[in-house]
Formats: C-alpha cells, structure tokens, sequence
C-alpha cells in the first residue's frame, strides 16, 4: 500500500515538473519578452556655420537646455564689419540706381524735344522752307537721342542688378552675424562637453551634442520565434536594471537585420560559407516601443541604459 503510494507521489511528481518545465520553455521561447533592451534617444550635433573663436561658452556639461537657448558665442567683430560694408555696398547700389533712372528721365524729355523739332522740321521740309540737310540732322538727333535711352534703360537694368546682388550679400552677412551665436535647436540635455572658451571654431566642425529630451524611446531585441505575438499598438511595460518600471506601446517592428551569411564576393557573387552551422539560433530582430508622455515626465532617463521588456498581450 505505501509502496503504491509512494510509486503515484513519485509519478505525480514528474508529471507536474513535467508540465512546469514545459510551461518554462513555452514562456522562455515564445512569450515576448526580452531581457537585451536598451533606453535611447535622438542626439543632435551642433556645428559652427561660421569661423571664428568662441568667446563665450554658456553651458557646462549635463546641463538641461531649452529651444532657442544660447549655447555659445563666437567672435562677431569680424562679420559685424563685414554687415557695415555690405549695408554701406547697398547704398552705393541704390545711389547708382537712381542716378540711371534720373538719366533715363533726362533721355526720355530730350527724345520727346527731338522727335518735336523733327515733325516741325518734316514740314517745313515739305514746304520748301528748310533745306533737306537741316531735316536729315534733326532725324539724326531724334537717332541719336533714342540710342540715349536705350543705353540709359541698359544702365538701369545693371545698376538694378547690382542692387540685388548688394542685398544679397547684406542678407548674407547679417546671417553670418547671427550664426555667431549657435542656439538650441531642441529642449535636451548637453552630453560629453568638450568644447572651451577660446577654441577655434570651424564651419562644419563638431561643438556640442544634445540629447533630444523629448525623443527617448525603448528598442528592444526580440527573438524571431516571439516575434508572431508582437504587434503595433500593444502595450509594453518596461524595467530598468535601475529597478524603475514605466509602461509603453509598440510602435515598429525592424523589416531586416543583416545576414552574416550572405557577403559579397568576387564578381558581385554572393560568397557563401561552406561549412554549416548545426545548431541555429534564433535571430534576433529589434522592436521600437514609444514610451508613454506621461511616464517621461516621471523619469529621468539615460540614454544607453539596460532594460527588460515584456508585451502584454
């Protein structure tokens, strides 16, 4: 009696362990979750659009930035002068401008007298009053005076010319002037300052990196076995190896990972490993999940730091 007793304990027993581990190796292959997530965001690199030596540096490092806040200053004597001559360049371009228009005025009064004085000439002409001679001389300086204008109106369309190009370099240098002063294109958090006071900055050259602090998102690398249980719009919850926890929502799922397999060889064929690898692995692919609004503002987070994740179905 004991003896079958002990024999169904000892069966129930594995029957149980059993199921549990098939359970455990259901959840562990197939239920989405991961513990290889990482918490990023979006970081910005500011560069200089002008050269120049930075004279004032408004920011240390892990400081919390605003849009539109002064980041640094850079040397601004230089393209200052560079405004004053284009402004005084654009003056010079309009005094041009109206003394061709003034000349085409004047053209046009001495056009309309010639033109006069040869109507009265042509009938005088006809009436035998006036030589042909003096008749040919007042058409030579209706001529004359029409060629008058048409160089004037040629002299107004490049002094007008000039005055556009003097503009363009006036709006030219007062962007050259504001760029000396470099703004935070995004609320964030300034990460890793390296830049001093009295550095040269270059056009292009890297200043300062922002961590965009609205763009914070959660990616996860899931298997590919869990993946059919994963889709847009289900929601996430989220822990950090800190111990904090905050919900979130699915929000993309990666449509390629890169095959280690398939590289290129010679002649664009593809170079294929001869040997084969028995035991596959599940690939792994990443999953964007979008954290809540309302959670940011709870959490300060890090960008690069570890999580878990787990779908909730």
């Amino acid at each position: 009696m004991r003896a079958a007793l002990r024999r169904s304990l000892t069966l129930l027993t594995v029957a149980v362990a059993l199921v549990l581990g098939g359970l455990a190796w259901q959840h562990y292959t197939h239920a989405p979750w991961t513990r290889d997530a990482r918490i990023r965001a979006d970081v910005v690199t500011l560069s200089a659009d002008v050269a120049g030596r930075i004279t004032h540096l408004l920011v240390q490092d892990n400081q919390a930035v605003h849009q539109g806040q002064v980041l640094l200053e850079i040397d601004s004597a230089r393209y200052a002068l560079a405004l004053e001559r284009a402004q005084r360049s654009v003056e010079v371009a309009r005094a041009s401008l109206s003394q061709a228009e003034a000349s085409i005025v004047s053209s046009r009064a001495l056009l309309k007298q010639r033109r006069s004085e040869e109507r009265r000439r042509r009938s005088l002409k006809r009436d035998a009053a006036i030589s042909g001679e003096e008749w040919e001389k007042s058409n030579t300086d209706v001529a004359v005076a029409h060629a008058d204008l048409m160089r004037g109106q040629a002299n107004r369309t490049l002094a007008q010319a000039n005055v556009d190009l003097a503009e363009a370099e006036f709006a030219q240098a007062q962007l050259d002037l504001q760029r000396t002063r470099v703004l935070s294109p995004v609320d964030g958090y300034v990460t890793n300052l390296q830049t001093r006071e009295g550095d040269y900055a270059t056009i292009g050259g890297p200043l300062l990196a922002l961590v965009d602090g609205h763009s914070f998102y959660a990616s996860g690398y899931f298997e590919e076995t869990k993946l059919p249980r994963i889709r847009e719009g289900l929601a996430v919850r989220i822990q950090l190896m800190s111990g904090e926890s905050f919900s979130g929502r699915v929000q993309s799922i990666a449509f390629a990972i890169t095959d280690r397999e398939n590289t290129q060889g010679s002649r664009l064929l593809a170079d294929i490993n001869p040997s084969y690898t028995w035991v596959k692995l599940a690939q792994r692919v990443p999953v964007r999940i979008a954290i809540d609004p309302s959670e940011l503002a709870k959490h300060r987070l890090r960008a690069g730091t570890t999580a878990s994740v787990s779908v909730l179905e």
